[in-house]
């Protein structure tokens, strides 16, 4: 070889493997964005300092709707969650005194939540009914819908509604757990609506939570975590860390199931999407490890253990993909230069 070629062929090998290995590292950050939590917008309405509630349209993934917290307008803000932009904004005639929850329901009406009591002294909580609100500014009138709670006065802040049946159902925030109540059917204007106590083990510091699309979980958040709840004993299936918020106060289902989004106070916070895969039973879990003996059932089909934020991501697969493939030629260069530094070593002798 020629000796002015030979000295060039180390250095080009050593800069072939740096290449390689900076292409495998970015290709595994890619991979991972993509199962990982992902900001998806960022609110850019002045208005919308104290977002509290929020639910998305069932007649469009891309609408949401949200309302501040306690001491400001009653307004409820149409918003796009692809760009963070306001759609519209609509006055609700009525006198709101701590609003924190929003939900909707099969038929498209908008629930507000006025339940919000961080002193436990309110005689005044009450539901309000309206319809979806139009683009641009509007003035909409909103039913009232009065509750009590059969222990007295309590600081609720989340309100889901079950897209199957219509059942609604309030979750108190407490500091060390909370309580799901169950409202009666219809709810009536002209008296009020006493809640029911349901029996199961809520989380505490509950700030908000939403029925999956299919009405089988309830996916309820506090200042920093997610969890899947069963309805049906109010009970916790799993949980998850969420990522940092400054006060972590909202959460909505998407319209697929396959992911939710969450936000917090603040101006111009941002919408963030965190992916969401259904529990598993232990049916499930049998079925599932029958197919990968025998029939090749998709488990995918069947609901994957939950994922609903940093603490469950999918794993890359292993010996494959393209960051595998990268290394593989990493060795493959790592050895044709040891072959050659040993070639010329000997050659030298």
């Amino acid at each position: 070889m020629n000796p002015r070629h030979r000295r060039l062929l180390i250095p080009g090998l050593l800069i072939a493997l740096l290449v390689i290995v900076l292409v495998s590292s970015v290709a595994g950050r890619s991979d991972g964005a993509t199962v990982g939590p992902q900001v998806v917008s960022t609110l850019s309405d002045g208005r919308i300092n104290e977002s509290s509630g929020l639910v998305v349209s069932p007649e469009d993934p891309d609408r949401a709707y949200t309302i501040n917290d306690s001491g400001g307008a009653p307004v409820v803000y149409a918003i796009s969650v692809s760009t963070g932009r306001t759609l519209g904004s609509a006055t609700v005639d009525a006198d709101l005194v701590d609003t924190e929850a929003l939900s909707i329901d099969a038929d498209g009406t908008l629930w507000i939540a006025d339940t919000g009591d961080n002193r436990a002294v309110r005689t005044d909580v009450a539901l309000y009914s309206l319809p979806e609100i139009a683009d641009g500014t509007t003035r909409v009138s909103a039913t009232r819908y009065p509750i009590t709670y059969p222990g007295g006065p309590l600081d609720v802040e989340a309100l889901a509604i079950s897209p199957t049946s219509g059942a609604k159902y309030l979750i108190s925030k407490g500091l060390f757990g909370g309580t799901a109540f169950s409202l009666p059917e219809p709810l009536v204007a002209d008296r009020p609506n006493r809640a029911v106590a349901e029996v199961g083990a809520v989380p505490g510091l509950v700030t908000d939570a939403a029925f999956t699309p299919d009405g089988r979980f309830v996916v309820a958040r506090d200042y920093s975590e997610s969890y899947v709840l069963d309805p049906s004993s109010w009970t916790i299936l799993s949980s998850s860390s969420l990522p940092p918020a400054p006060q972590g106060e909202t959460l909505a289902m998407e319209a697929g199931g396959r992911s939710f989004l969450v936000g917090s106070e603040g101006t111009g916070s941002t919408l963030t999407r965190v992916p969401f895969a259904p529990p598993r039973s232990d049916d499930e879990a049998g079925a599932g490890a029958d197919g990968a003996d025998g029939d090749g059932a998709d488990s995918t089909a069947s609901g994957s253990p939950a994922q609903t934020g940093q603490a469950r991501t999918a794993a890359p697969p292993e010996g494959g993909g393209f960051a595998g493939a990268t290394w593989f030629w990493g060795f493959v260069v790592v050895a044709l230069l040891a072959a050659i530094s040993g070639a010329m070593t000997t050659k030298r002798r």
